[in-house]
């Protein structure tokens, strides 16, 4: 028996439904797309969000039935249907999301186009931790979230994602929570920027770790994390490559950042002064916020609970799991501080004009 995919529930209406709640669905799925089911799981039909905008034009109100808006006949396949074949129903039907159903007829996936026509590209995921609050940029991130912030004329979120389609890695996964539909309505399933996306949503905060574990479903082969907030030209496959030949459990990004202290240092040994340095730079590898990781170590992350990355590399450290060090040359900003964002936005032209980011 075929197993319907767990994020279709917030994609499932019933013939009972009245308009009100089916556009409860279509917000909280973000697919512009309900499938109508029976008590088992059967497919019944579909809705779109143009379906209940025509029906509330015709005269419609929200706490009429759903019965007149519903497509009766939907285009869908079997899970058996070859993806060859999918496409072919792509093109002919010249839709853009298809229902997936077993051969009894019940709902198990809905596949959009860009899953079969953009092109298939590494088996890595890439998850991208982008449900943060944004707190210490104020008033950048009242509106917005902070992936949403622009360098250029794009958001940080658009240049993460195309830093890595440009390394074949194109099965992206955004964690959202805070003003997620911005995200999501912008970035809708990827088709536009050559990527398949899926939305991990976060009911409550769960931290850089915990929103992995949402995921598993789609994690089965090595994976990326990285946060939503930086932005880097980092050869991801170098990174991916490294992290494989080298067996780690996880591997970590690091990148060196420099220190000057403003004064003069004092090495003394008791009240004698053994030596004097002015100034001295002080040089630490720090963590950048990007990360490998092995399918098995989300087994390591607590079920819906608030659960930090750096927790997770403890845990593995304290497990003695190998965890490797990868030092990132290439450029790298991570825009926590509102200095840094504009350093980032000052820095970018010389970027984008050296051509050394995609």
């Amino acid at each position: 028996m075929i197993k319907m995919r767990a994020d279709l529930v917030n994609l499932l209406v019933y013939a009972d439904y009245t308009i009100r709640q089916v556009l409860k669905q279509l917000n909280e799925g973000a697919k512009g797309i309900v499938l109508v089911v029976d008590q088992q799981k059967k497919l019944v039909g579909t809705i779109t969000d143009g379906d209940v905008r025509r029906a509330l034009l015709q005269g419609f109100t929200l706490e009429d039935p759903i019965d007149q808006v519903i497509h009766y006949q939907p285009v869908f396949v079997r899970s058996a249907t070859s993806r060859d074949e999918i496409k072919e129903v792509f093109i002919k039907k010249a839709v853009r999301q298809l229902p997936v159903v077993d051969g009894q007829g019940i709902l198990v996936d809905l596949i959009s186009i860009n899953e079969v026509l953009v092109p298939e590209g590494k088996d890595n995921p890439v998850v991208i931790m982008a449900g943060g609050l944004g707190t210490r940029l104020k008033t950048l991130t009242k509106e917005i979230p902070k992936p949403m912030l622009r360098v250029g004329e794009d958001p940080i979120l658009q240049h993460i994602i195309n830093n890595f389609r440009q390394y074949g890695f194109n099965k992206i996964l955004i964690t959202v929570n805070y003003k997620a539909e911005i995200i999501e309505n912008y970035f809708q399933d990827g088709y536009a920027y050559g990527v398949n996306i899926k939305y991990i949503k976060e009911k409550k905060r769960l931290g850089t770790a915990g929103g992995i574990h949402l995921a598993k479903e789609y994690l089965k082969e090595p994976f990326f994390v990285i946060n939503g907030d930086v932005f880097t030209n980092l050869n991801v496959e170098n990174m991916m490559n490294f992290h494989l030949s080298n067996d780690n459990a996880i591997t970590v990004g690091t990148k060196n950042y420099a220190f000057q202290v403003p004064y003069g240092v004092l090495e003394v040994d008791g009240e004698r002064v053994k030596r004097l340095q002015e100034k001295p730079e002080l040089n630490y590898l720090i963590n950048s916020g990007v990360y490998c990781l092995q399918p098995e170590m989300i087994d390591l992350i607590p079920e819906n609970r608030y659960f930090e990355i750096t927790d997770l590399i403890n845990t593995c450290l304290a497990k003695e799991y190998q965890v490797g060090n990868y030092e990132i040359k290439d450029y790298w900003m991570d825009i926590g501080r509102q200095e840094d964002y504009h350093q980032l936005n000052n820095d970018y032209p010389e970027i984008a004009a050296a051509k050394v980011y995609y």
